[in-house]
């Protein structure tokens, strides 16, 4: 299983109130304390899942400075673990 990163309290009730980017999931904008930032992060219940580009999310807890909805359209759900999008399934023709 993924692990997923908690963002701060604060953070998550705010983006509570904030529209929803599609079905219980936010892309959102991570800016960090020490002055990087990524641009399309999913984050749902208060958790990042995935950062794009990445098999990990680079950062921890910790170091996030600020979380800004930015519902930058991307389809993570073709994403897979190793970096690299799924191959689209063929059919088989029997």
């Amino acid at each position: 299983m993924k692990c997923l990163v908690p963002i701060p309290s604060e953070t998550a009730t705010e983006l509570k109130q904030q529209q929803e980017t599609g079905l219980g999931y936010q892309v959102v904008s991570v800016h960090l304390k020490d002055g990087r930032s990524f641009d399309q992060v999913v984050v749902s219940e208060g958790c990042i899942i995935i950062v794009r580009g990445y098999t990990e999310v680079p950062f921890r807890p910790d170091e996030v400075a600020a979380v800004k909805v930015n519902n930058k359209r991307w389809n993570f759900r073709d994403w897979s673990d190793r970096g690299q999008y799924r191959p689209k399934s063929k059919v088989a023709v029997a």
